[in-house]
């Protein structure tokens, strides 16, 4: 079932409902602006009154680089309370219901909200509030926290913050706009140590994260006339690095002269699976419309799927497409 359309004061009015007893989670494998996303609201809630619950279905729920967001006892379940038919379940930054947990929790909660900014989007909740032209799901939420009444503190702004300068590439994608930096100026009000926020978020860097990214670049092959740049991490790879983050890894590959897509596959999920990153800022390659083929999903210039398919035979595929887009295009 899918249900409709909500403005960011009906979404307000829902989660502040008595009895409501919002259950807030995200999808697989979150980010910043997923786990940032549900402590903000989380947060604005609690100091509503409401009594709200995280759970998350990923052991761990939080990734390691990103439990510095978590207040002191602040604690995400592994899986929704038993009474959830009773509550009001929270889908943040999760475009779609397969995202989460393989139970559908959203069609057994009393009311489901989904609070999103991806373009392709599903639209499984009862209320849907999802605006894909916002930089990230934290800016999203921005609007239902100020049309709920909540007066924002650095407790709950940090965590936006957070969310908002990691799904924009601290400000620098093509998906900041005017309104994105009007937003990050109203949490930067409440006084938040920016400073330390963006230390922890991009220069405290774990070990295996660093060892995965030297592999990755070391190994990276350039195709479509340089402009396709790809790499391959095994369960091997991930095993000798001691860990497998590989957060921003597709990112620096990008960021390569020359190169307008970057392809990150990875071994990852069920066995035999992998775990496929996709970033591009050309104006002509749409990687989500590429995701999406795969059975994935996202937005414009970043995207992602899992996959059985060989990663010889998917990059040979993918590189097709990336071709396709650019034509004759060349990439400075």
């Amino acid at each position: 079932m899918r249900g409709r359309d909500a403005t960011a004061a009906e979404v307000a009015a829902a989660l502040l409902a008595p009895g409501a007893r919002p259950v807030i989670t995200s999808h697989h494998n979150p980010d910043a602006d997923a786990i940032g996303s549900m402590l903000g609201l989380a947060r604005a809630l609690r100091a509503a009154g409401q009594d709200v619950t995280l759970a998350h279905a990923d052991e761990p729920p939080v990734p390691g680089d990103l439990t510095f967001l978590l207040g002191p006892g602040e604690e995400i379940l592994a899986r929704p309370p038993a009474d959830l038919d009773r509550r009001t379940y929270v889908a943040v930054d999760c475009a779609s219901e397969k995202r989460m947990w393989s139970e559908e929790f959203h069609e057994v909660a009393a009311t489901t909200v989904n609070i999103d900014h991806h373009k392709d989007n599903t639209r499984y909740g009862d209320l849907n509030h999802v605006l894909p032209d916002a930089s990230s799901t934290a800016e999203v939420l921005m609007g239902v926290i100020a049309a709920a009444g909540i007066v924002l503190t650095p407790e709950i702004a940090a965590p936006l913050y957070a969310g908002m300068v990691t799904d924009t590439g601290r400000f620098g994608y093509t998906n900041t706009s005017p309104a994105t930096h009007r937003a990050a100026a109203v949490l930067l009000e409440t006084g938040i140590d920016h400073h330390e926020l963006g230390r922890r978020l991009y220069e405290d860097q774990p070990r295996d994260r660093l060892a995965l990214m030297g592999r990755a670049l070391m190994r990276a092959e350039y195709r479509a006339d340089g402009r396709f740049a790809t790499a391959v991490l095994t369960d091997e790879d991930v095993a000798d690095a001691g860990g497998e983050d590989t957060e921003g890894i597709v990112e620096m590959m990008r960021a390569g002269r020359g190169v307008a897509v970057a392809a990150l596959v990875r071994a990852g999920g069920p066995p035999g699976a992998w775990r496929v990153s996709l970033r591009t800022t050309h104006p002509d390659v749409d990687v989500g419309a590429i995701a999406g083929a795969e059975g994935g999903g996202g937005h414009r210039a970043a995207a992602g799927f899992t996959t059985q398919s060989d990663p010889a035979e998917l990059l040979d595929r993918i590189e097709g497409e990336v071709r396709a887009r650019l034509g004759d295009a060349t990439v400075r």
